[in-house]
């Protein structure tokens, strides 16, 4: 064990020190479907209309339970993710620390010393990657929950905008499934990504093509004014970057090298182009 060694590991214990929090989120969704049950007895078309809304709630109820039920299960995830890279780097450092003794002049035994600092400093380099990984897909998942709810509350207020075609609403999900996938320039999926490269992928999921790069995708299909644009409309900010429109003033995007496929707000001096088939 060496005194760099052993900070070295140290400091990557550190990064998962402590109890990761976990927070539960809180729904009356059961108590208050409760409130507001179907009374079957009286009748007329006012009642009627009663029922209706009535049920409506429930339904609105339910999916917001549902949606809650999932951030619970992601976060819980996420927790358990961080107690694991907590005990599998504590592990590690625990070993370097053990592995103790006055230095050998030995050849051989300077190397066998070698072999265990290189394997324990790549083993918890893999740790730490891997912690990443699985924190990225996490919020990656939280990510699309968000989204999915606040579609479902435009929805309900009538100010989703215009609804995607079939096609268009088949690339979106397309799209959303690749969240957290590595950006990697020139890549076209299904696990790494440039910005045109995911949305040709998407949109080839949807049985549509498109042209491979950025400067061929601007001349896709039809222009279409910021104020109509509506989920699948490809996206452009400027002419090296495509987004892609996923509703309620979101694109999804494949940003730029050292980030990952990710949702973010629609900008304002935007070219929209619509796909057509």
């Amino acid at each position: 064990m060496s005194g760099s060694e052993l900070e070295l590991l140290s400091r990557a214990h550190q990064l998962f020190s402590g109890s990761a929090w976990l927070a539960t989120p809180q729904t009356a969704a059961a108590h208050l479907e409760a409130a507001v049950p179907v009374t079957a007895s009286n009748t007329g078309e006012g009642h009627d209309r009663y029922r209706l809304a009535v049920r409506h709630s429930h339904a609105v109820l339910r999916s917001a339970a549902r949606t809650d039920a999932a951030v619970t299960d992601v976060i819980a995830a996420a927790h358990h993710d961080h107690a694991r890279a907590r005990e599998q780097t504590k592990r590690i450092l625990d070993e370097a620390r053990a592995d103790v003794g006055a230095p050998s002049v030995a050849p051989m035994a300077q190397r066998e010393a070698l072999r265990r600092r290189v394997a324990r400093l790549r083993a918890q380099r893999i740790h730490v990657m891997s912690a990443r990984w699985q924190a990225r897909r996490r919020a990656a998942a939280l990510g699309v929950l968000r989204y999915l709810a606040l579609c479902r509350r435009a929805s309900e207020r009538g100010g989703f905008g215009l609804p995607p075609s079939r096609r268009a609403a088949m690339a979106v999900r397309a799209a959303l499934s690749r969240l957290g996938r590595p950006y990697v320039w020139g890549a076209t999926g299904p696990d790494q990504f440039d910005c045109s490269g995911l949305v040709q992928w998407a949109y080839a999921q949807a049985g549509i093509h498109l042209d491979r790069t950025t400067y061929q995708q601007i001349h896709d299909g039809i222009p279409v004014p910021r104020s109509q644009v509506r989920p699948g409309d490809l996206v452009f900010p400027h002419a090296g970057h495509v987004q892609m429109a996923i509703g309620n003033n979101l694109v999804v995007e494949a940003p730029h090298a050292g980030a990952a496929v990710r949702i973010s707000p629609l900008g304002a001096g935007v070219v929209i182009r619509r796909p057509s088939w």
